[in-house]
């Protein structure tokens, strides 16, 4: 009889197999079954996930007899693998066997029926219990977080719950797959649109660069593993930071065209600064240039104005203070309610006097044929920079002056080859000398701008 028992067993033990498709082990109740992921083996067990705090089990024999159902619960804390699991409960002369308000963990039942069968099975039970409770919100000027604060803690679900343990190892190492999966679903919505969100999936929300600029509430979704969704909307939250933005735009001509950073700009340049910042109530300007002396280089400021947006958000500085030099515009915006300020910074560059010596020519012809007609510079706008004022003299041959003018270079429309006394100079050689002084006090004096030209009347 005995000798019989154990082949009975065997073969019991074989065809348990076979029958774990028909669920021997139930979960009345569950919302899920999933199978574990075993290493060393290609049978599995289930695992049964339940929505709330507890789980109910239920066990039958395969034949369905009345049987003896000894129930074991899986204690990881136990250092002995073989041991770990440790009777609960033990119910006979029953066909089925169920277990009430159970938590989280691993159960194991042994049923043993009337004709001295014995079948065991095992599975891991998940109760999927965890709350979203609220979103803590931290705003500063820099930056927005908002943390969603769950039961249990992110950390806890991640590293403590929904754990099984791999038995087909001698040392069933723990196995949290489900747990560190349960917040790699997570997305964020914005009620303002204009708002940039990250495109990360992470739990905790940071919004930065710049923080957000517009009043939104934020809605927070977690699709968990098992199919839950949990979901919370923050109240309104207030945008406290700002955007320091402006448009720059110089004086071309009596035309307002956008600063270009890599175009060449003369003295006395005139501005026109327009805030473009975001979030802000008040706006402050302020240029500076670069002081050297001898015993330190220094920034000094030339230039400031201040408003409030509601008000202007405009404004013009002074053009005399763009002689030449290097220079930085600081654009400062304020949200006085939050105390929040940024700034946006442009450096510009005022060219330094000169004026080009190959736009002098040496030679004209002033005979009336439209060509050649004046001694004059060429090129105007880039062979004469940054100039305050110019005084040009020719002389003749002999030492005699023929010819002056003083002012502004620009309004300079040549020689035409007449006389100051309005006779018309002789054809041949005549001496010239200019004499100049830029919007950065530098002296053009009798310098590089002097020499001979050539005076012709022949058609």
């Amino acid at each position: 009889m005995r000798f019989w028992t154990k082949i009975h067993l065997v073969l019991i033990a074989t065809v348990s197999w076979a029958f774990a498709s028909q669920a021997q082990l139930t979960a009345p109740g569950r919302v899920l079954t999933l199978l574990t992921q075993y290493s060393n083996t290609a049978k599995q067990d289930s695992i049964f996930v339940f929505y709330g705090d507890i789980g109910t089990l239920s066990a039958r024999h395969t034949t369905g007899n009345s049987a003896s159902f000894k129930w074991y619960r899986y204690n990881p804390l136990i250092s002995n693998p073989a041991l770990r699991f440790e009777q609960f409960a033990e119910e006979t002369g029953v066909a089925q066997s169920n277990q009430l308000n159970l938590t989280e963990g691993g159960y194991r039942v042994v049923i043993t029926d009337i004709t001295d069968s014995t079948e065991t099975f095992t599975c891991w039970l998940f109760t999927d219990n965890v709350t979203l409770n609220r979103i803590d919100i931290y705003n500063s000027c820099q930056f927005l977080e908002l943390n969603p604060i769950t039961t249990p803690s992110s950390y806890n679900v991640a590293y403590d719950r929904f754990v099984y343990h791999d038995l087909s190892r001698s040392n069933q190492p723990e196995r949290n797959t489900y747990g560190q999966q349960y917040f790699a679903n997570v997305t964020w919505q914005a009620s303002e649109s204009r708002i940039e969100l990250p495109s990360s999936s992470a739990l905790k929300l940071v919004i930065e660069n710049p923080a957000p600029l517009y009043y939104s509430t934020y809605t927070v979704t977690i699709q968990n593993p098992f199919g839950r969704t949990l979901t919370l909307t923050t109240p309104e939250v207030a945008a406290i930071t700002t955007k320091a933005d402006n448009l720059i735009q110089v004086d071309e001509n009596g035309v307002w065209n956008d600063f270009d950073a890599n175009a060449e700009y003369e003295a006395l340049l005139g501005l026109r600064l327009e805030s473009k910042s975001l979030n802000c109530d008040s706006i402050y300007w302020r240029i500076t240039t670069r002081k050297i002396t001898p015993e330190s280089i220094y920034d000094i400021t030339v230039w400031r104005d201040s408003s409030l947006i509601a008000q202007r958000n405009e404004a013009f500085p002074d053009k005399k203070v763009m002689v030449p030099g290097f220079y930085k515009v600081y654009h400062y915006s304020v949200n006085t309610l939050s105390g929040c300020i940024d700034s946006a910074i442009t450096d510009i560059k005022v060219d330094s006097s000169r004026i080009s010596a190959d736009a002098i020519p040496n030679v004209f012809s002033p005979n009336g044929d439209g060509k050649n007609d004046l001694f004059r510079f060429s090129d105007t706008d880039e062979s004469i920079r940054s100039i305050r004022s110019f005084t040009i003299r020719i002389y003749s041959r002999s030492g005699k002056l023929v010819y002056t003018y003083s002012g502004n270079p620009r309004d300079w429309e040549g020689w035409d080859g007449r006389t100051s006394l309005g006779a018309e100079a002789a054809e041949g050689v005549y001496y010239y000398i200019i004499e100049a002084r830029g919007w950065d006090d530098r002296r053009f004096a009798r310098g590089p701008y002097k020499g001979f030209l050539h005076l012709f009347r022949g058609k």
